[in-house]
């Protein structure tokens, strides 16, 4: 059996490529750790999809990536390491 990350951290923008990210890692953990059920730890975060698409709206880059590393800051607290 391969060796497990830790804990994977998912920033999410939308609702649906957050859960595919998730569904994908848990899924295909099993196949790749060599055991039934296995996956390794996974956390999300998302701000409201409403905030992404404001910056979207607006062209400001700057504030979305703000969004995302707010995200990922959030997730190394939680204990992500991947």
């Amino acid at each position: 059996m391969a060796t497990m990350p830790l804990h994977i951290g998912i920033v999410g923008c939308s609702a649906e490529g957050a859960a595919l990210c998730c569904h994908t890692i848990c899924v295909e953990g099993a196949q790749r750790f060599g055991a039934a059920h296995a996956h390794p730890e996974v956390s999300m975060h998302t701000h409201s999809l409403a905030d992404y698409v404001r910056c979207l709206d607006q062209g400001d880059w700057p504030g979305l990536g703000e969004l995302m590393l707010s995200s990922a800051d959030k997730l190394a607290r939680a204990g992500a390491t991947s």
